[in-house]
């Protein structure tokens, strides 16, 4: 798991190199040039770390419980594989592996919002997870979650409405201070996660 949560610390560290470009380009002899682009592309790209972080450290957890070295969950036993999967492992030798199949199967699935990460980790960890990351981050659950659904949601914009606001139909104002904030909370998160179900 430790690799999957170095790759997580490298992608936070990439979100807040492409944040510096825009605080360095924007001075005010560069009026002209609007860098709210970067801006969001920020946002984006913090959600998409922890998103990442998730299918990594509940592939890793998954592949532990099936390797026998983790011990199995509810939700591992009852998550479901294919037949073609069951058909090349029992073959001499395995067609395909673990791992392969388990990415298969969890690689169309976002781990953005609350109850799906909670959900992935269910596949690896049966601890409350979100009691738990209430009380290492010294918040209430209700705080976590709504952070992080706000957060989730200005992505959505950006991603899929181009930030444009519907009726008004420009783009939706975007802070540094938000993106700030964006990336030290879900830097936060992610290690959180990480330290209850390493």
């Amino acid at each position: 798991m430790n690799q999957a949560f170095s790759q997580f610390s490298t992608n936070i560290e990439e979100v807040r190199k492409t944040h510096l470009i825009s605080t360095s380009l924007n001075v005010p002899t560069s009026s002209i040039l609007d860098t709210s682009s970067i801006l969001r592309s920020c946002i984006v790209l913090s959600v998409s770390a922890i998103d990442h972080l998730i299918h990594e450290l509940t592939i890793i957890g998954m592949r532990e419980i099936f390797n026998g070295t983790r011990l199995v969950t509810i939700k591992y036993n009852s998550h479901n594989v294919s037949l073609g999967f069951m058909h090349a492992i029992i073959s001499i030798p395995p067609l395909i592996t673990f791992e392969s199949e388990i990415r298969r199967s969890l690689g169309w699935q976002t781990f953005q919002r609350p109850d799906k990460i909670k959900d992935a980790i269910a596949l690896f960890n049966p601890l409350q997870l979100w009691q738990q990351v209430a009380v290492v981050m010294c918040d209430t659950e209700f705080n976590i979650k709504n952070q992080l659904n706000l957060i989730v949601d200005r992505r959505n914009m950006i991603a899929h409405e181009a930030d444009i606001e519907p009726i008004f139909k420009t783009k939706r104002p975007i802070r540094d201070t938000d993106v700030l904030v964006t990336i030290d909370f879900i830097e936060k998160l992610g290690t959180t996660i990480y330290n209850l179900v390493r």
